[in-house]
């Protein structure tokens, strides 16, 4: 990332970071001016935020929405951490990320919203997949999806903010693409507009940042961030993705750059929001289908685990 006797491009002070892409290398402080000015350029070039808006910043712990939430803050925004705690590998990496927010919400002095994905559904993440036979991965980011909306507008919020950068964009515009899923790439945009009483705003103020922009960030910032990864998130196929990217950024700087912006400038326009004129029977939520997703899942974990409990007794 950095080498001996390097320059600053913006102020010739020694230099600790450089980026091919931009043919740039940066102190801490001209990296700090760096990366907030390449959030505030995808704020009003996709119009995210009006200026002081209140907004929630969904926090893992890890690098990415840490960095989010500090820079929406730094930016003037009146920006609110949530976390919701997966409680994964025996503890470990939720209570590491759980502290990470925690310490991340002491420096910013701002609130941090916290709950547990079992409080909220009545079981874990493991049964709700297994009794639906569905991938553990698929049924997490499901239950995130629907949760983290629903929340963001039970706390008394409109806009909900991602840590979704660069990288995360591209992966998933590259994986788009090869499986020519194009309802998904239509709908790919850094904003989605919410609609009155179902879906909140989602936007993805980092995404003009490549990941190892914001590491460098974080590192230079000395941002809490929790260590480690996922322990399910083996099987996921987006990092394949992700990693094909990053091979061509290596050979070729600002590949991913010209990829997934040139994308967007082709677009001219951002999707409509559907219009989803049904409601779920149980919670009310907007639904192409009698029931959502998430309390058809929540149904049928119910009824496997009152089966379980019924043969158990009958074996007794």
């Amino acid at each position: 990332m950095s080498e001996p006797g390097m320059k600053c491009s913006r102020c010739t002070a020694p230099a600790r970071f450089r980026f091919p892409a931009h043919n740039a290398r940066f102190c801490d402080d001209c990296l700090e001016v760096f990366v907030l000015r390449q959030v505030e350029r995808a704020i009003a070039k996709f119009k995210m935020l009006t200026p002081g808006q209140k907004v929630l910043v969904a926090v893992s712990g890890g690098k990415d929405s840490l960095a989010c939430w500090q820079i929406l803050k730094e930016l003037g925004y009146q920006a609110e951490g949530l976390h919701v705690s997966l409680e994964l590998g025996a503890g470990q990496f939720s209570d590491a990320s759980l502290a990470s927010c925690q310490e991340m919400a002491q420096r910013l002095e701002a609130p941090l919203h916290l709950l547990r994905m079992e409080d909220l559904t009545g079981h874990s993440v493991e049964d709700i997949s297994r009794a639906n036979q569905r991938n553990f991965c698929s049924v997490c980011g499901t239950l995130k999806r629907y949760y983290l909306n629903k929340l963001c507008l039970d706390l008394g919020f409109d806009t909900l903010a991602t840590g979704h950068h660069l990288d995360d964009e591209a992966g998933r515009l590259l994986g788009n693409m090869i499986r020519r899923h194009q309802r998904h790439l239509d709908n790919q945009w850094p904003v989605l507009e919410g609609t009155p009483g179902g879906f909140a705003k989602k936007i993805k103020p980092m995404c003009r940042l490549a990941g190892r922009e914001i590491k460098a960030y974080a590192k230079a910032r000395d941002l809490p961030v929790a260590q480690g990864h996922c322990p399910r998130s083996k099987g996921a196929t987006l990092p394949y993705y992700q990693e094909a990217v990053l091979l061509l950024e290596e050979r070729m700087p600002g590949t991913t750059r010209d990829f997934y912006l040139g994308f967007l400038e082709d677009k001219v326009k951002p999707p409509v929001q559907p219009d989803v004129a049904s409601s779920c029977s149980v919670c009310g939520a907007p639904t192409y289908a009698e029931a959502c997703t998430t309390c058809r899942f929540l149904e049928k974990t119910a009824r496997r685990k009152q089966e379980r409990t019924g043969a158990a007794q009958a074996q007794s």
